[in-house]
């Protein structure tokens, strides 16, 4: 829904005369600018109610009370002048359109009073038995419906800035600040589309903090401020409580070792959350698949693509939202996709989600609470339109349910196996580069043999994970030479054939479960790995 749709929904229930109406939303001037232009078009009356300015016409230039008598805080006296209101001779020249500001804390049964809930039921009987043309909207991003008040009340979301309104609110910024002589703003046209991009999922009170934080650090705008916009999103993902914010900057896809299949794919659909990718008619992707062998480039996978496709990266911990009360669990799943949507476009990573769903066929014994969580996040996958681009992953694919694999899920099911000889010579590159030491300086055929079957035994080899800790392992090897020889040595073959032998590797530990694993991925799922 854009903003426009809003408007033409919230036109067509105040002329059907709705009585009350709340719209959820965190962005009141937003709303309030919203609803004051329809209240212009058809020339109503419009009233506002907040707890520290009372009852007062947001039209006038002054932001409180209107009538002394009507400065009242109370929600009680508010309605009671609304009621007071309808019943005047201005509402039988036009109609009249009230808004109540966050009238949650009244309504709540923690702050219980029967006089509050009486009250609002009493203005909603009186909107349609005096058949005036009226209607009480509710603003408030918290709102909870009373009982009481289920079948008086109709929700209607508010739509965070669409990409339009997005673009014309950054050209607006980048115009001011281009006015500024201080002010220095590089490849200015680029950088608009980028911050753009950027801030898609934000509120514009969001994104114009965002903007400004950027520019009182050096006075310069640049592609390195769009970090910034990101920050924000970083906010919103923190004081959910159940997504996790994951730093992935300075990685890409390059540094993922071997799985060329898997990374070609990537590779591809990243044009989907360009402007000129959905400008041709690119839908995003709905996600993907990886399951294979623990340890072999699965989760690093994730983080790589989301800091290629220069998104930010969320991680869904399945632990936080199981919850012991009845039906926070169900309402955490969809609060926790809210905010991926909201922050979208994102990648969304699930690790290990077999570990949060139940078993095919198995007791959950939770009254039906992970298989109501289970269905909540099926049905979103199924029906999502929202740039999400989901990266799952799993080591036991056999614990997952059958739903979850079918197609329409996801666009891809991938399977990683153990790494090949030339897979483990750019796993072995991309790991000594980061310790910071030139592959050429060592017989890297050599650690390729080490690693492989003619060292641990036919069809066993090292995983990636296995590899890191191998060249770690080698690297204090190293240093304790280094001190031996007064700070002459220096990472050499020997420290690699030193430790060679020092960890069971897990293909040797876990050969049925894998070779269970191959016989599963033939006719299931792609190899993420172009076979030898």
């Amino acid at each position: 829904m854009t903003k426009d749709d809003f408007k033409t929904e919230l036109r067509r229930l105040l002329r059907a005369h709705f009585p009350i109406v709340h719209i959820d939303s965190y962005e009141e001037d937003r709303v309030l600018e919203a609803v004051e232009d329809l209240a212009r078009e058809s020339s109503a009356s419009i009233f506002v109610w907040s707890t520290s300015h009372g009852v007062y016409d947001p039209t006038r230039a002054e932001r409180g009370a209107f009538d002394s008598k009507l400065a009242m805080a109370d929600l009680a006296a508010a309605l009671e002048t609304f009621e007071q209101l309808m019943r005047s001779k201005q509402a039988e020249r036009k109609s009249l359109i009230f808004v109540l500001l966050d009238p949650g804390v009244y309504l709540t049964e923690r702050n219980a009073n029967p006089i509050y809930v009486r009250k609002l039921r009493d203005l909603a009987l009186a909107i349609r038995s005096e058949d005036r043309a009226a209607t009480c909207l509710i603003v408030s991003p918290s709102f909870t419906v009373p009982r009481e008040l289920e079948r008086e009340v109709t929700v209607l979301d508010f739509p965070l800035p669409s990409r339009h309104e997005i673009a014309t609110y950054i050209d607006r910024v980048f115009a001011e600040l281009a006015r500024s002589s201080t002010i220095e703003i590089s490849d200015e046209e680029a950088l608009r589309g980028r911050f753009t991009e950027a801030a898609i999922g934000l509120t514009l009170a969001e994104i114009r903090n965002a903007v400004s934080y950027a520019v009182v650090d050096d006075l310069r705008l640049d592609d390195r401020d769009v970090r910034h916009l990101f920050l924000q999103k970083r906010q919103i993902v923190r004081k959910s409580g159940l997504l996790e914010f994951i730093e992935s900057a300075g990685l890409s896809l390059d540094e993922v070792g071997g799985l060329d299949t898997l990374k070609n794919w990537l590779y591809r659909r990243r044009v989907a959350f360009s402007e000129e990718g959905r400008a041709f008619g690119v839908q995003a992707p709905k996600g993907v698949l990886v399951t294979g062998v623990p340890g072999c480039g699965k989760s690093w996978s994730a983080k790589c693509v989301a800091a290629s496709w220069g998104l930010p990266l969320l991680k869904l911990d399945m632990g936080r939202i199981y919850s012991a009360l009845v039906g926070s669990s169900e309402e955490h799943m969809r609060h926790a996709i809210q905010v991926a949507e909201a922050v979208a476009p994102c990648v969304l990573w699930l690790d290990e989600i077999e570990k949060g769903l139940p078993r095919p066929g198995a007791h959950v014994g939770d009254n039906g609470v992970s298989l109501r969580v289970l269905g909540t996040f099926l049905t979103w996958m199924q029906e999502k339109e929202s740039s999400v681009f989901v990266f799952a992953t799993a080591n036991e694919i056999g614990l997952l349910p059958p739903e979850v694999l079918r197609k329409g899920r996801f666009d891809e099911i991938f399977f990683v196996d153990l790494p090949s000889d030339e897979e483990r010579r750019e796993i072995l590159d991309i790991h000594v580069r980061r310790a910071g030491r030139d592959p050429k300086t060592l017989d890297m055929d050599r650690l390729v043999e080490l690693s492989g079957q003619a060292a641990h035994g036919p069809d066993i080899t090292l995983t990636g994970a296995e590899l890191a800790a191998w060249i770690n392992e080698a690297m204090i090897n190293a240093y304790h030479r280094r001190l031996e020889q007064d700070g002459a040595a220096d990472l050499d073959l020997r420290d690699f054939e030193a430790t060679a032998h020092g960890t069971v590797p897990l293909a040797r530990l876990r050969a049925e479960e894998i070779s269970a694993l191959r016989r599963w991925a033939q006719g299931h799922a792609l190899r993420a790995s172009t076979a030898e």
